[in-house]
């Protein structure tokens, strides 16, 4: 056992030119001879025999039939063995159902529709890819497709430069190879097809290597973006779109909403770009309804009836001296009845460089409360337009 052992060593570290069939690439790439490296090659060579071994104490799991680890491990680019698709899509399902199990009996409260999100977070492509890397699997995948190696070393890179502080649930500064989040799911496959497709016995295995876990209070501080967004304008019976565009390498995203533009973001990645425009929407439109609320609050008087902002010409001036416009202008446009009960009706004008903002006032019994209410209107109207 031990010569054995020693063989396999030295193949790894010199491998074989004159056996090329026995000779598999990885993206072991960190852990290649140093004249490998030197030499420029971007490929490390790895027998089979130590990715098994290696996969199975990561796992904690010895396989039975190690030909459906070895299947579980190749990638379709590799063609004299069979690739891991077909375990990749039990596997995928298999993690369905049992993390669905997991999120339904731990919070028997939850409604089906924080389920489905919880389930989506734990088994999403981003979520499982970073368990490939954090558990080092990405290091033990037979493959001919020299591109994956420069995909999944600049992920890995990626993940670790952001550190464990805080856990990434919908995307990180690139996207997820797809082929990372594959391996797992074909490993968990193969682990089930192993044990005779024993539930219990499978979770105990990929359990820990699940975790950390998205949990429920995560995802409430961390909610998906682009469903949050959705979700908040159908309930105020708005359209959303999502518009995307390039300027070079960066992907760009545009988010309107009702046709107005809102908020873009951007990134390497489009998918990503889409993210961020969408979490700089949710949270500009968050802030509108919040201030739009209480605004609405403030000026509904006892009877239920529309009254005027206390402090309304205050709000309008600190809010040209926001957004840089020209100081707002009244005016009284109509004086009413006899000089013993005269009553005023102001407007209130924003005169900019292509648009002109215009508002008159309820009639009030004084000049300066007429001014206030034509303000208050003013204001209202703003907030509704998106100022």
């Amino acid at each position: 056992m031990s010569n054995s052992n020693s063989q396999s060593k030295k193949r790894k570290m010199v491998p074989d030119v004159e056996s090329e069939e026995k000779i598999v690439y990885t993206y072991n790439i960190d852990m290649a001879p140093q004249d490998t490296q030197s030499s420029g090659s971007s490929q490390f060579m790895r027998n089979m025999d130590d990715s098994i071994s290696a996969v199975e104490s990561i796992l904690k799991y010895t396989f039975k039939n190690k030909k459906l680890l070895e299947e579980a491990l190749t990638h379709s680019s590799y063609t004299e063995s069979q690739s891991y698709q077909r375990l990749e899509i039990l596997g995928d399902s298999v993690l369905g159902v049992l993390i669905t199990k997991f999120v339904y009996l731990a919070y028997p409260e939850l409604d089906p529709g924080q389920i489905s999100l919880l389930r989506a977070a734990n088994i999403s492509t981003e979520k499982l890819a970073r368990v490939a890397v954090r558990n080092g699997l990405y290091k033990y995948v037979r493959h001919k497709t020299s591109s994956l190696n420069d995909k999944v070393r600049e992920f890995v890179i990626a993940v670790e430069e952001e550190g464990e502080e805080e856990m990434v649930v919908h995307g990180g500064q690139m996207k997820a190879p797809k082929v990372l989040a594959d391996i797992v799911e074909s490993i968990t496959g193969a682990v089930f097809q192993d044990c005779d497709f024993n539930f219990q016995i499978l979770w105990e295995v990929i359990r820990e290597l699940l975790e950390p876990m998205v949990m429920l209070n995560v995802l409430e501080k961390r909610p998906q973006p682009v469903t949050m967004l959705y979700e908040a304008c159908q309930k105020e019976g708005k359209g959303v779109e999502i518009k995307n565009s390039r300027q070079g390498e960066i992907n760009i995203a545009s988010v309107y909403v009702d046709g107005k533009f809102i908020a873009s973001g951007s990134s390497e990645n489009k998918e990503n770009a889409k993210l961020h425009a969408a979490e700089v929407a949710l949270s500009k439109l968050t802030r509108l309804k919040r201030t739009t609320d209480a605004i609405s609050l403030q000026m509904k008087g006892n009877s239920g009836e529309v009254t005027e902002i206390k402090g309304a010409k205050r709000k309008i001036h600190e809010l040209c001296i926001r957004r840089r416009w020209p100081k707002a202008t009244y005016r009284i446009e109509h004086e009413l009845g006899p000089a013993h009960d005269r009553r005023y009706i102001a407007s209130v004008q924003i005169e900019l460089s292509d648009k002109i903002f215009f508002m008159k006032g309820e009639e009030r019994s004084k000049v300066r409360k007429a001014e206030n209410s034509a303000a208050s209107i003013m204001f209202f109207s703003l907030l509704e337009l998106g100022y």
